[in-house]
């Protein structure tokens, strides 16, 4: 769920990053990495916090999770 105010993407440009998904495009942080010893690679741990306006580019409409906020 999505509230429906514009704010700011972050500048930022380490820990966030977009993924687009059927047409939509959605903000995520990075808040971790998980390191896997026997394939010796790390995957991400990521939280949504926003999906993109279609109108502006550089605002999103933010997500209800207030957890995700406090990460940033």
């Amino acid at each position: 769920m999505y509230l429906n105010f514009k704010v700011e993407i972050p500048k930022q440009k380490i820990g966030i990053s977009k993924k687009k998904i059927k047409g939509t495009t959605y903000i995520y942080y990075e808040h971790g990495r998980n390191y896997y010893a026997d394939r010796q690679y790390t995957v991400p741990q990521c939280t949504s916090i926003g999906k993109a306006c279609e109108d502006d580019p550089g605002m999103m409409q933010r997500a209800t999770k207030k957890s995700a906020w406090r990460l940033i």
